[in-house]
């Protein structure tokens, strides 16, 4: 088991270690004893490794010195395409001479691309999942709604293209949902 240690700032050298006593507990001890508060400092290392350790407490404390370790799932990163760009470290494609059907693909490509994080459809995989979105005319008139993700687990259609094809419902959904001007 790994060891981390913690030193109270200024004049103690009292250190804190997963073995000693709870973190809480050395805090308190600590501000009794010296009838103050200290500062605690911690490396992006020892960060790190609070928040693999399980104590809730230490992650807790990792993210509230470190918040740009806390997770950020995928869909808080990509809401347009610009954004799978900067999460992908591309630039534009040349949209110059493409028909705007072609555009929209590209796009959507790229969008579902960086959605994926590095998933790469396995078609000669069948037990592996595969999501789609799904879009229907609605009655309202001509209006074109998205209506639920598709799960394929053999293959893909002629009609569906693997590129757009997304490692979850929950991606699925939301790429229906979000980027339905483009499939339209």
């Amino acid at each position: 088991m790994n060891k981390h240690i913690f030193k109270l700032e200024e004049e103690t050298n009292k250190v804190w270690n997963e073995e000693t006593k709870s973190f809480e507990e050395f805090i308190e001890l600590n501000k009794k004893e010296n009838m103050e508060e200290r500062e605690i400092k911690i490396t992006l290392e020892q960060a790190k490794a609070m928040l693999e350790g399980g104590n809730e407490m230490l992650k807790k404390l990792a993210l509230e010195v470190f918040p740009e370790l806390n997770p950020i799932s995928i869909i808080d990163k990509v809401k347009d395409y610009e954004d799978a760009l900067v999460v992908l470290r591309r630039d534009h494609f040349d949209e110059k001479n493409l028909y705007p059907r072609e555009i929209a693909r590209r796009k959507l490509e790229i969008i579902i691309e960086a959605l994926n994080e590095g998933w790469i459809p396995d078609f000669n995989d069948i037990k592996q999942s595969k999501w789609y979105c799904c879009f229907a005319w609605s009655r309202k008139g001509l209006e074109f709604a998205f209506v639920a993700s598709y799960l394929s687990v053999a293959a893909t259609n002629a009609i569906l293209g693997g590129r757009l094809c997304l490692k979850d419902k929950k991606l699925a959904d939301y790429t229906g949902e979000q980027f339905m001007a483009l499939y339209e």
